[in-house]
């Protein structure tokens, strides 16, 4: 609700005049920063492509070195594009939602990239001190641990900052002078008490970097306790030679951070624009990063004069290529294992099914396309759910007719992973999908006069762009987690088609980072949506109870019935498969893959008609274009 009211405070956009008092320099700053900015996401790609596909990087520490270089990437592109932009366009607007967004990927790239720093110290006292334990201590199962922590930690660090901005009043000036939003600075355009901002943004973030610091200041000295404990000379250069990277990258961190931080908050008397200039020199740190791993770590150094090296890289990619095509293909999608004579009879009830699903969600995206007074929130989010759902059947579903009509059918390990992206892929959009439209029915019944102005065309699209692109990320890697196992033994799928886990446990090698990422990252990010559509019940309904009559309260709750029904459909089915394939060990395999299979099928078949049924507008337009005549 904060944030609803808060736009009855800022009807209009902020406007980020850049550097005040070198506005005519701005377009020569801008070069620099562009550069810098190319280097950025050059090196870190570069960075990240290398530590993905050779196995040799494969290591905690080049791990954690792929989680800096994101976090980079992110703290970079949070700022640079609008800096730019407003050097050389003008474009100096910038919505309050925008301005929190910037804001809050900023500062939470900020204390999450301290907190990496601490990790990689972390990750080097344990190669130094207990080599021998190394193994044993950063397992993938505490590597996903840690990096779950350090990801959760930040964000509940930062996301108090928007909701102490959500709260205050701006009725004064709404020129920020920057070039990027910053918590203080916005805060400062209040017409409210800011001491809790400033406090707040102050001491906790300052005081979790610190801590950080100590523990990193702790590692170091443990690390050259045991270095100068070493017998020869060599072995405590060769030891300390592995911490040289990390140690200038901590140095160029933390050194312009604190010293920033402490300028904002006691240097009243210097200049604002040395302030700004010095805030903006955030992005030397993450072009400087990729640069200092490459030349100062071999392993790094080595793969990158390969990668540029034309005759190597055609060799390395043949060889990459040709022990793919060997390695992993093609497979053998067996079935329903133990129901084998019954594929012939299943496979009707399934083909049915799914031409019920196709004819049923087209003739939805058909009407909500043609009918104008279809064209509406609500709607464009059941659209939305409809594609999700095509994608979803139409990946499985005729290769598992082909399977029950004749027999076991191969698959490509390529054809096999796109299967399994799609799959998965779909699966988080109709979560989030649904976590949309729960949003759309709390702004439709708690605030009915503001539906317009907040669910604005320009907002759906960002809500579509957001769920497409949280969907991408978060499966992407389980592509590459498949990817890069050795499948060595037998090629034979016990399934219908293609599924994270299911191949995975198929490879001859350790697949625990595939168990522990196909578990946690999906069903914390659907669990998120879950509660987020609680949240918004809870609220629907306290507001609900609250009208004064109670045909009112039943029309209100009407409107809620169908996505009910259908988050009903989507959870409880998908919430028991995925604790039925983690934790049922003493649960048939027959009964997992008939469940599984019901899955992919029955809710993308029975949502289009409990929309159809359960909503007036569809069913209304549903009998003109089926039974014309006899409406008129």
């Amino acid at each position: 609700m904060a944030i609803f009211n808060m736009s009855s405070y800022n009807p209009g956009p902020f406007i980020l005049v850049g550097i005040p008092g070198l506005e005519q320099f701005h377009v020569w700053i801008g070069i620099p920063f562009c550069v810098i900015y190319i280097v950025t996401v050059v090196g870190n790609g570069i960075l990240l492509y290398l530590i993905a596909v050779e196995h040799s990087l494969h290591e905690p520490m080049f791990l954690f070195l792929s989680m800096l270089a994101m976090t980079d990437l992110i703290l970079s592109t949070a700022g640079v594009p609008k800096t730019l932009s407003i050097f050389w366009l003008g474009a100096r607007e910038i919505t309050f939602s925008g301005c929190l967004t910037q804001m809050f990927f900023h500062h939470c790239s900020f204390v999450l990239d301290s907190a990496i720093l601490m990790a990689m110290a972390f990750d080097r006292y344990v190669a130094i001190c207990s080599p021998l334990r190394y193994t044993i201590i950063l397992t993938p199962k505490t590597i996903i641990k840690i990096t779950v922590g350090i990801s959760f930690r930040s964000f509940c660090i930062i996301l108090p900052v928007m909701f102490l901005l959500t709260r205050l009043p701006f009725c004064r000036t709404h020129i920020i002078p920057h070039t990027y939003c910053e918590h203080i600075n916005v805060a400062r355009l209040a017409c409210a008490d800011i001491s809790i901002n400033i406090w707040y943004g102050f001491c906790v973030p300052i005081m979790t970097i610190i801590s950080d610091v100590i523990l990193i200041a702790i590692s170091y000295t443990l690390i050259l306790y045991a270095v100068f404990h070493l017998p020869s000379k060599d072995a405590r250069q060769k030891a300390l030679g592995t911490c040289g990277s990390h140690v200038c990258v901590i140095l160029m961190f933390y050194t312009p951070a604190f010293f920033s931080v402490l300028a904002h908050r006691f240097g009243h008397n210097v200049s604002r624009t040395f302030h700004i200039i010095f805030a903006n020199l955030y992005v030397i740190p993450p072009a400087l990063n990729p640069i200092i791993y490459g030349v100062k770590t071999k392993q790094i150094r080595e793969k990158i004069i390969l990668l540029f090296s034309t005759k190597k890289l055609f060799n390395q990619t043949s060889m990459t290529m040709y022990n793919l095509s060997n390695n992993a293909g093609p497979f053998i999608l067996l079935g329903i294992p133990g129901l084998e004579q019954y594929h012939i009879w299943m496979s009707i009830p399934f083909c049915f099914i799914y031409l019920v699903a196709i004819v049923g969600n087209s003739i939805l995206l058909y009407l909500i396309a043609v009918e104008h007074s279809l064209h509406a929130p609500m709607f464009f989010f059941l659209s939305m759910l409809a594609i999700t759902d095509l994608i979803l059947s139409t990946t499985c579903v005729p290769k598992t007719l082909s399977i029950f009509w004749l027999g076991p059918q191969k698959i490509s390990f390529p054809g096999c992973l796109t299967q399994l992206f799609f799959l998965h892929y779909s699966f988080v959009p109709d979560s989030a999908i649904l976590l949309a439209m729960a949003f759309d029915r709390y702004v439709a019944i708690c605030s009915p006069l503001r539906y317009t102005t907040i669910l604005t065309p320009r907002t759906i699209l960002k809500i579509a762009v957001g769920i497409s692109l949280r969907s991408f990320c978060v499966f992407v890697p389980c592509v590459f987690l498949v990817n890069r196992l050795p499948f060595c033994r037998t090629r034979n799928i016990p399934h219908t088609y293609c599924e994270h886990i299911g191949v995975a446990r198929l490879a001859c090698a350790d697949i625990s980072i595939n168990i522990w990422y196909g578990f946690c990252v999906p069903i914390m990010t659907v669990i998120t949506d879950v509660i987020l559509i609680a949240v918004s019940y809870t609220l629907i309904l306290s507001a609900v109870f609250r009208l004064p009559s109670r045909v009112a309260r039943q029309k209100a709750l009407s409107t809620c019935g169908s996505h009910v029904c259908v988050i009903l459909m989507f959870y409880t089915p998908a919430f028991f498969s995925i604790l039925a394939h983690r934790f049922g060990q003493n649960v048939p395999l027959t009964f997992h893959i008939m469940f599984a299979n019901l899955y992919v099928i029955i809710p993308p078949a029975l949502n289009p008609i409990v929309y159809g049924v359960k909503t007036k507008q569809i069913w209304d337009k549903v009998i003109l274009l089926l039974f014309p005549k006899g409406t008129q």
